[in-house]
């Protein structure tokens, strides 16, 4: 009995899988690719100790943020949880924004290779125009399906290619291990853009008011903070140029707006190629309505299914 939830940031989605979790019985395994960093609370919208504390959350606060924490990762413990889970006969909720978790779980991964660590290395002292021109000229196939704006997985793509010779499009098409969560159903909370960018700009000044800088301070106190995979997620390094004195309070929310709606508009891009998926328009400013609760709990209790 499960269901996928998904939707770009900040429409709502841990929100609503509360709600809906809390009138089913559910559990929610989060697939946000940074809230597995512990101490990335605030800028991430990682669920509350109080919403945790009403609902069981999943899959946050793994690994601390020098820790690399790959795709194959978060299949691995993932499937975990769901194998546990499943036995138990407990629902949940695979509730995040994170497109390649849901795919990593659903059509599986590749057969290729852990990136070497010290080629990581080399790969992350390029440019990211640098890495797109090499992986689009080396796999045109991945790049003209893929977030190429996103770095860790242009990485990931050059990493397969320099270690075997073999383009990543490649791997993933002869060579994959099937997801075991196949058959679950999908939902995308879809909300209007201009609406999303409204929501987004105050989700930036509330996060900001409530200590986003205090806490980025205090992750930078720590060894091993710069660089660091934690310290890529969106807002940080804008946080950090704040912290530094290169940026204002205002300059810094706003380039931190522009990358999330950016983001955001990269989300919903993949989202809808998701075969079979299932939708459900929102207002993100309002909690979910009583009729989309009731879709979703239908979806986990009645239709839900199993791979």
């Amino acid at each position: 009995m499960e269901i996928f939830l998904l939707g770009p940031t900040g429409a709502g989605k841990s929100r609503s899988a509360i709600e809906v979790a809390e009138q089913t019985g559910a559990e929610i395994v989060s697939m946000d690719a940074f809230q597995v960093y512990r101490g990335l609370d605030i800028g991430t919208g990682k669920s509350t100790k109080a919403e945790q504390n009403r609902v069981r959350h999943h899959m946050i606060d793994l690994v601390n943020p020098e820790e690399n924490f790959t795709a194959a990762d978060y299949a691995r413990r993932g499937g975990e949880i769901l194998e546990d889970l499943r036995k138990k006969s407990v629902a949940t909720i695979w509730v995040g924004g994170t497109g390649l978790y849901h795919r990593v779980m659903t059509e599986g991964l590749s057969l290729a290779p852990g990136t070497d660590v010290g080629l990581a290395g080399e790969l992350e002292e390029k440019t990211l125009a640098e890495l797109v021109e090499e992986i689009s000229r080396v796999d045109p196939e991945w790049s003209a399906k893929a977030d190429i704006k996103n770095r860790r997985r242009v990485v990931r793509a050059l990493a397969v290619w320099r270690q075997t010779g073999r383009k990543l499009s490649e791997w993933q098409e002869k060579e994959m291990v099937a997801g075991p969560m196949g058959r679950v159903e999908a939902w995308v909370l879809l909300p209007d853009l201009q609406i999303l960018s409204e929501v987004i700009r105050e989700r930036v000044k509330t996060m900001w008011q409530a200590g986003w800088a205090e806490e980025v301070r205090g992750l930078a106190a720590k060894a091993g903070w710069e660089g660091s995979p934690g310290s890529r997620a969106i807002g940080y390094g804008e946080v950090m140029e704040f912290l530094a004195g290169r940026l204002t309070d205002a300059e810094a929310c706003d380039k931190i707006v522009t990358a999330t709606r950016a983001y955001a508009k990269r989300q919903l891009t993949w989202f809808r190629k998701i075969p079979k998926i299932r939708s459900i328009e929102i207002d993100p400013r309002e909690p979910l309505s009583k009729a989309g609760v009731k879709m979703l709990s239908q979806a986990l209790l009645g239709r839900g299914s199993a791979a």
